[in-house]
């Protein structure tokens, strides 16, 4: 019971990472912009995440040098990608968006080999051709029909997000998960605040469109989505989690189409399935392929 709940609870934060896209469309069309909704959705959310913690989770100990790595992760690393992503929904479908920062696990292989943390296996390189089979696929033979703003926008918000968990997994991994989170919210949170503040761009003057839209961003897809993955995590184990969370990209694909409209084509869709293989491949234990594995 325990691995069927946890395993809900993981698929529950899955979606509601995933509707994170579909409440970004929503609040543009409301006339929100990309600093306005960052600055409201990190600051409710760490004002949330404070309010938890000190009532129920663990007490906040951390080292200087933890303290400093975390400041610099949500204000530069989890930033950047926020803002990356939230410019690439502006310009191209929430599907392609979706798929293409979920590279993100082949570059974190990808640099872990580089630093001679990980060891290539025929498994993981029959990944990474996957990987970037469905890329190629994702984006098309021709770049005449796509925003290629909204797919470096894309791109880069994987670069910046497998940095991220690269210097994060190498620092912070004595600091429970729910703190770092709260950490990394309360120092993005600024940033975007002071940014909309010095160029004139954040604004309060929404329509309840837009305001449902942010606190929908802020409360499914950021607090709840982070405490239902925790809680998840801890009763299925984060390999399991991890690969769970691959349900994130799929569910945004369909709420697109379901909501919008929006749809992969059909080498687009396959290559989106390629992406996700290479994701469940990549987090599987560290063995070789073989007859013998399942």
């Amino acid at each position: 019971m325990s691995k069927k709940t946890g395993t809900m609870l993981v698929a529950l934060s899955a979606a509601g990472f995933a509707s994170m896209a579909i409440f970004a469309k929503f609040a543009y069309a409301a006339g929100a912009n990309v600093v306005t909704v960052l600055g409201i959705r990190f600051t409710l959310a760490a004002l949330l995440l404070w309010i938890i913690l000190l009532i129920t989770g663990p007490k906040p100990k951390l080292t200087t040098r933890n303290t400093i790595t975390l400041i610099l992760l949500g204000a530069v690393g989890y930033g950047s990608q926020s803002s990356l992503f939230f410019n690439s929904l502006k310009l191209i479908p929430a599907a392609m968006t979706a798929m293409l920062l979920y590279t993100y696990p082949a570059l974190v292989f990808v640099a872990s080999l580089l630093l001679g943390e990980e060891k290539i296996t025929r498994r993981k390189a029959m990944a990474l051709v996957m990987a970037l089979g469905g890329l190629s696929l994702v984006l098309g033979t021709s770049f005449d029909n796509l925003n290629m703003r909204g797919v470096l926008f894309a791109l880069g918000g994987a670069v910046a997000y497998s940095c991220y968990i690269l210097v994060g997994n190498r620092v912070v991994k004595e600091v429970p998960s729910l703190v770092a989170s709260t950490v990394v919210c309360s120092s993005a949170a600024p940033v975007f605040l002071i940014w909309g503040l010095a160029g004139g761009t954040l604004t309060l003057h929404l329509s309840l469109q837009g305001w449902l839209a942010i606190v929908g961003i802020t409360l499914l897809s950021t607090v709840i989505a982070i405490l239902t993955f925790f809680a998840g995590m801890n009763r299925v184990g984060p390999t399991h989690a991890s690969i769970i969370s691959t349900l994130e990209p799929l569910i945004t694909v369909i709420l697109s189409y379901l909501i919008f409209s929006e749809s992969l084509q059909g080498l687009q869709l396959v290559g989106g399935l390629l992406i996700l293989a290479s994701i469940i491949i990549l987090q599987l234990p560290n063995q070789d392929l073989t007859y013998q594995e399942t």
